[in-house]
Protein backbone atom coordinates (compact mmCIF):
# COMPACT_ATOMS: atom_id res chain seq x y z
CA UNK A 1 0.00 0.00 0.00
CA UNK A 2 2.75 2.50 -0.77
CA UNK A 3 5.69 1.43 2.08
CA UNK A 4 7.14 -1.76 0.01
CA UNK A 5 10.28 0.18 -0.30
CA UNK A 6 10.55 1.19 2.99
CA UNK A 7 8.92 -1.98 4.83
CA UNK A 8 11.82 -3.78 2.70
CA UNK A 9 14.68 -1.49 3.73
CA UNK A 10 13.73 -2.05 7.29
CA UNK A 11 13.90 -5.68 6.95
CA UNK A 12 17.79 -5.00 5.43
CA UNK A 13 16.22 -6.57 1.91
CA UNK A 14 17.93 -5.34 -1.17
CA UNK A 15 15.34 -4.74 -3.97
CA UNK A 16 17.93 -5.07 -6.50
CA UNK A 17 18.78 -8.62 -5.16
CA UNK A 18 15.01 -9.87 -5.42
CA UNK A 19 14.67 -11.46 -8.73
CA UNK A 20 11.67 -13.79 -8.45
CA UNK A 21 8.24 -12.62 -6.88
CA UNK A 22 5.65 -15.55 -6.17
CA UNK A 23 1.87 -13.57 -5.15
CA UNK A 24 -0.32 -15.09 -2.95
CA UNK A 25 -3.11 -14.10 -5.05
CA UNK A 26 -4.70 -10.97 -7.60
CA UNK A 27 -6.25 -8.70 -5.38
CA UNK A 28 -5.04 -5.39 -5.89
CA UNK A 29 -3.81 -4.77 -2.44
CA UNK A 30 -0.77 -7.59 -3.34
CA UNK A 31 0.14 -7.12 -6.66
CA UNK A 32 0.49 -3.53 -7.03
CA UNK A 33 3.66 -3.26 -5.53
CA UNK A 34 5.51 -4.46 -8.25
CA UNK A 35 5.08 -0.83 -9.61
CA UNK A 36 6.12 1.88 -6.95
CA UNK A 37 4.36 4.53 -5.88
CA UNK A 38 6.32 6.95 -8.80
CA UNK A 39 5.77 4.69 -11.55
CA UNK A 40 9.39 2.33 -11.29
CA UNK A 41 9.48 -1.28 -11.35
CA UNK A 42 9.18 -1.81 -7.57
CA UNK A 43 11.65 -5.00 -8.36
CA UNK A 44 14.00 -3.84 -11.08
CA UNK A 45 15.79 -7.11 -11.38
CA UNK A 46 12.52 -8.91 -11.87
CA UNK A 47 13.23 -12.34 -13.88
CA UNK A 48 10.24 -14.90 -12.16
CA UNK A 49 7.23 -13.61 -11.20
CA UNK A 50 4.41 -16.22 -10.24
CA UNK A 51 0.57 -16.27 -9.98
CA UNK A 52 -1.43 -19.28 -8.88
CA UNK A 53 -3.04 -20.73 -12.55
CA UNK A 54 -6.31 -19.88 -11.94
CA UNK A 55 -5.68 -16.28 -11.11
CA UNK A 56 -2.97 -15.99 -13.89
CA UNK A 57 -6.06 -14.10 -16.60
CA UNK A 58 -7.16 -12.00 -13.26
CA UNK A 59 -3.66 -10.82 -13.31
CA UNK A 60 -3.28 -10.24 -17.31
CA UNK A 61 -6.57 -8.64 -17.26
CA UNK A 62 -5.09 -5.59 -14.96
CA UNK A 63 -4.05 -3.14 -17.40
CA UNK A 64 -1.69 -0.85 -14.91
CA UNK A 65 0.22 -3.70 -14.72
CA UNK A 66 0.93 -4.61 -18.65
CA UNK A 67 4.42 -4.70 -18.61
CA UNK A 68 4.72 -7.68 -16.22
CA UNK A 69 2.19 -9.66 -17.98
CA UNK A 70 4.99 -11.50 -20.37
CA UNK A 71 6.97 -12.20 -17.63
CA UNK A 72 4.23 -14.12 -15.67
CA UNK A 73 3.96 -17.74 -15.17
CA UNK A 74 1.49 -19.83 -13.45
CA UNK A 75 2.02 -21.14 -9.74
CA UNK A 76 0.59 -24.71 -8.90
CA UNK A 77 -0.19 -26.48 -5.68
CA UNK A 78 3.05 -28.35 -4.72
CA UNK A 79 5.91 -26.19 -7.12
CA UNK A 80 8.54 -25.85 -5.26
CA UNK A 81 9.80 -21.94 -5.37
CA UNK A 82 13.28 -23.33 -3.92
CA UNK A 83 14.41 -26.30 -2.25
CA UNK A 84 13.03 -24.60 1.43
CA UNK A 85 10.02 -22.90 -0.39
CA UNK A 86 6.81 -25.05 -1.33
CA UNK A 87 3.73 -23.71 -2.53
CA UNK A 88 -0.14 -24.76 -0.90
CA UNK A 89 -3.27 -24.54 -2.58
CA UNK A 90 -5.42 -22.39 -0.04
CA UNK A 91 -8.48 -21.52 -2.12
CA UNK A 92 -11.40 -19.12 -0.66
CA UNK A 93 -10.42 -15.93 -0.26
CA UNK A 94 -9.95 -16.00 -3.75
CA UNK A 95 -9.71 -19.08 -6.31
CA UNK A 96 -6.16 -19.84 -6.54
CA UNK A 97 -5.60 -18.63 -3.20
CA UNK A 98 -1.82 -19.70 -1.86
CA UNK A 99 0.23 -20.11 0.89
CA UNK A 100 3.74 -20.81 1.39
CA UNK A 101 5.58 -23.34 3.17
CA UNK A 102 9.60 -21.60 3.90
CA UNK A 103 11.71 -24.38 6.05
CA UNK A 104 14.76 -23.47 6.89
CA UNK A 105 17.30 -24.37 10.01
CA UNK A 106 14.41 -27.36 11.27
CA UNK A 107 12.11 -24.17 11.65
CA UNK A 108 8.62 -23.70 9.32
CA UNK A 109 7.59 -20.19 8.14
CA UNK A 110 3.56 -20.43 6.76
CA UNK A 111 3.29 -17.42 4.55
CA UNK A 112 -0.57 -17.11 4.45
CA UNK A 113 -1.11 -14.38 2.22
CA UNK A 114 -5.34 -12.99 3.31
CA UNK A 115 -6.31 -16.83 5.63
CA UNK A 116 -6.79 -14.34 8.18
CA UNK A 117 -8.55 -10.64 8.25
CA UNK A 118 -9.85 -9.98 11.35
CA UNK A 119 -7.46 -11.62 13.78
CA UNK A 120 -9.55 -10.12 17.14
CA UNK A 121 -11.88 -11.85 15.80
CA UNK A 122 -10.73 -15.01 13.29
CA UNK A 123 -8.51 -16.80 16.02
CA UNK A 124 -11.01 -17.48 18.45
CA UNK A 125 -13.84 -17.97 15.57
CA UNK A 126 -12.06 -19.36 12.40
CA UNK A 127 -15.86 -19.95 11.17
CA UNK A 128 -16.41 -16.06 10.37
CA UNK A 129 -16.42 -15.28 6.86
CA UNK A 130 -15.08 -11.93 5.17
CA UNK A 131 -16.80 -9.93 3.14
CA UNK A 132 -13.59 -10.40 0.16
CA UNK A 133 -13.69 -13.88 0.50
CA UNK A 134 -14.80 -15.50 -3.05
CA UNK A 135 -16.10 -18.47 -1.64
CA UNK A 136 -16.66 -18.08 2.12
CA UNK A 137 -16.87 -21.83 2.67
CA UNK A 138 -13.53 -22.76 1.07
CA UNK A 139 -12.37 -19.71 3.04
CA UNK A 140 -13.46 -20.99 6.72
CA UNK A 141 -12.67 -24.82 5.50
CA UNK A 142 -8.96 -23.35 4.57
CA UNK A 143 -8.46 -21.10 7.29
CA UNK A 144 -8.98 -23.69 9.66
CA UNK A 145 -6.76 -26.37 7.85
CA UNK A 146 -3.73 -23.64 8.22
CA UNK A 147 -5.07 -22.93 11.46
CA UNK A 148 -4.29 -26.43 12.67
CA UNK A 149 -1.07 -26.94 10.47
CA UNK A 150 0.36 -23.86 12.42
CA UNK A 151 -0.69 -24.87 15.38
CA UNK A 152 -0.01 -29.16 15.97
CA UNK A 153 3.55 -28.17 14.10
CA UNK A 154 4.54 -25.13 16.32
CA UNK A 155 5.31 -23.53 12.93
CA UNK A 156 5.41 -19.14 12.50
CA UNK A 157 2.53 -17.64 10.66
CA UNK A 158 2.91 -14.38 8.10
CA UNK A 159 -0.01 -12.17 6.80
CA UNK A 160 -1.22 -9.71 5.45
CA UNK A 161 -3.30 -8.41 8.15
CA UNK A 162 -2.09 -9.88 11.07
CA UNK A 163 -0.84 -7.50 14.08
CA UNK A 164 1.99 -6.33 14.08
CA UNK A 165 4.57 -7.74 13.91
CA UNK A 166 3.03 -10.14 11.31
CA UNK A 167 4.68 -12.70 12.22
CA UNK A 168 3.97 -14.93 15.21
CA UNK A 169 3.03 -18.83 16.52
CA UNK A 170 -0.38 -19.95 16.53
CA UNK A 171 -1.45 -21.88 19.49
CA UNK A 172 -4.80 -23.81 19.95
CA UNK A 173 -7.02 -21.98 22.82
CA UNK A 174 -10.23 -23.07 24.45
CA UNK A 175 -12.46 -22.68 21.51
CA UNK A 176 -10.25 -21.31 18.61
CA UNK A 177 -6.71 -20.56 18.09
CA UNK A 178 -4.59 -17.61 19.53
CA UNK A 179 -2.04 -15.30 17.67
CA UNK A 180 0.81 -15.15 19.46
CA UNK A 181 3.14 -11.97 17.53
CA UNK A 182 6.74 -12.35 17.92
Amino acid sequence: MGFLLQALSEAKIAIDRIRTVAFTHTHLDHIHGLILPDGRDGFPQLVRLLVPRPELDMFRSEARLSRFHDRAQPLDPGQRLSASIEAIAIPGHEIGHTCFRVTSGGETLLIWGDLVHVPSLQFDRPEVAWEFDADQEQARAGRLQILVLAADNAYFVAGAHLDSPGVGRISRAETGFRFEPL
